[in-house]
């Protein structure tokens, strides 16, 4: 397929927001419906574009759901790109409130991927090749915190925490009724207890 095929089919879409408009469209059918409803004809009538042009961008459904997680990845490697400038406790409350924003999109892409036994195998098998995975958000944690000078006896284990803190707290926004919520410790709440276990060198 060639780049004119995609402009001709895209209904006046510019072939350059082919991408953008299918994971949008992807991540909103997996929100609505599941993985059941996620056949590349579906997302291309949604999307406007030519069916083709999914296999194109994205190779197979696969392709299509990495790319979905990485789209949703965006903010938090905007946040871990940059060494932050604010203090210790503003920075922390940033980095957990993003990661928990990006859990509550990710999980049911998550949970589709391992509802379908051949996807899962085929994800669990791109992401050893590719060394992608969960253990790769805790290794992000770790060089933000290291970018800020921060010393610790166990710095990974630090980063696991807050790693952990976020999707749990995800998962009870994706799973639990709302009042269950007001248990759950806030953010400010996580950084506090969090805070004193972190030293900055001088």
């Amino acid at each position: 397929m060639t780049g004119g095929d995609v402009g001709t089919r895209s209904r006046g879409r510019p072939s350059t927001g082919v991408r953008e408009a299918v994971i949008a469209n992807a991540q909103q059918v997996l929100a609505e419906s599941g993985l059941a409803r996620l056949s590349t004809k579906e997302i291309a009538a949604r999307a406007g574009v030519a069916e083709s042009s999914i296999f194109y961008h994205f190779g197979d459904r696969m392709g299509l759901l990495q790319a979905v997680i990485q789209h949703q990845l965006r903010p938090l490697k905007d946040l871990l790109a940059d060494a932050p400038a604010a203090d210790l406790r503003t920075a922390l409350r940033s980095l957990l409130a993003t990661l928990e924003e990006f859990f509550v999109a990710a999980l049911p892409v998550m949970a589709a991927v391992q509802s379908d036994a051949e996807l899962g195998a085929v994800y669990r098998e791109r992401s050893r090749d590719l060394d992608l995975g969960p253990h790769r958000a805790v290794d992000a944690v770790v060089a933000y915190l290291s970018a800020r000078g921060i010393e610790a006896t166990d710095l990974r284990t630090l980063a696991l925490l807050l790693v952990g803190a976020a999707h749990q707290r995800a998962l009870q926004r994706q799973l639990s009724p709302p009042d269950a919520l007001v248990e759950l410790p806030s953010p400010d709440a996580i950084v506090e207890v969090a805070l004193p276990l972190f030293e900055t060198k001088d």
